[in-house]
């Protein structure tokens, strides 16, 4: 499908798909609660062919579908500088997270990523609750994608649960492995009852899934692949660990090294789809120092 997007509102030119098909099948689709459905009929901020839908059964055909997006302030208190933006389009913007800063502080933090996201978006007119869709440890550094329209978030969200968004890590480890070798890790993840806040290999634990190649080998370090199938905290750096490669410069799993400045563990890139034309976005960070010594190995 193609769009025009303006100040306040998307305008959406369906193709055949909804020939057929009413606004309720069009709210299906993207995952729009029955609370939320309500308001968007109350407000009337569904327009088919520029006239307010009143009933969700009412049939789409060739009609141009308009949402009007009210403006909200971000409902995060702003820091004082922005956060880096790597990549942005019409629905969602990607940053790059600093090793040492959380996403989700205190209600009044203004140094954590959501208060520098709700910078950013009062800098650049983005008037939407600041909504990350996912997580990075404090010490991991790398790629957060942000939602901007409301509308479109249960719709990603969705797409993250069902593993349509991947996320993809790098990781710098002691070991001893052959490159090119694959291996899928499935050991059960849990709380480790005698440390708080640290977490182990463990029968009784929740489902975790990495997958991972080992890249290369280098001065005695190796540099793996990781994708998650899973989200379970730590999930990586406790199966790297667990299998005989501790993450450099882990503070709770890994190994210290002067030779690196930051814990080894980098989410480089992000794969996802437009929530309308679904056209697949392949998204990459920002070059990483850290990661010089294997810099022939990291496809950009």
């Amino acid at each position: 499908m193609k769009y025009t997007r303006n100040e306040n509102s998307i305008v959406i030119f369906p193709s055949q798909q909804y020939e057929k098909k009413s606004v309720r099948d069009f709210l299906d689709e993207y995952l729009i609660s029955r609370k939320n459905r309500y308001l968007l009929l109350q407000n009337r901020q569904i327009l088919l062919d520029g006239k307010p839908v009143t009933n969700d059964e009412q049939r789409i055909g060739s009609q141009p579908i308009t949402l009007l997006i009210p403006p909200e302030e971000p409902d995060w208190k702003p820091a004082a500088a922005s956060c880096k933006v790597v990549y942005e389009d019409d629905f969602v913007y990607i940053v790059h997270k600093e090793p040492g800063c959380i996403i989700h502080g205190e209600a009044d933090d203004d140094t954590c990523l959501n208060a520098m996201a709700a910078r950013y978006q009062l800098d650049h007119q983005i008037l939407s609750p600041v909504r990350p869709l996912h997580r990075l440890d404090k010490d991991t550094q790398g790629l957060v994608l942000y939602s901007k329209i409301p509308f479109f978030q249960p719709w990603l969200d969705s797409q993250l649960a069902e593993k349509q968004i991947s996320r993809h890590y790098l990781a710098i480890t002691r070991g001893r492995c052959k490159p090119h070798t694959k291996a899928v890790y499935k050991d059960r993840i849990g709380r480790d009852r005698h440390k708080n806040g640290v977490y182990r290999i463990s029968k009784t634990g929740v489902e975790a899934v990495t997958r991972t190649e080992c890249l290369a080998e280098k001065n005695g370090y190796l540099l793996f692949a990781c994708e998650l199938e899973t989200g379970r905290t730590h999930q990586i750096r406790v199966h790297l660990a667990g299998h005989g490669f501790p993450i450099v410069n882990d503070p709770l799993y890994g190994t210290p090294s002067r030779d690196f400045r930051h814990m080894g563990l980098w989410a480089d890139e992000i794969t996802f789809r437009s929530p309308i034309t679904r056209k697949k976005h392949r998204i990459h960070d920002i070059k990483n120092d850290d990661y010089q010594l294997f810099e022939g190995e990291i496809k950009q």
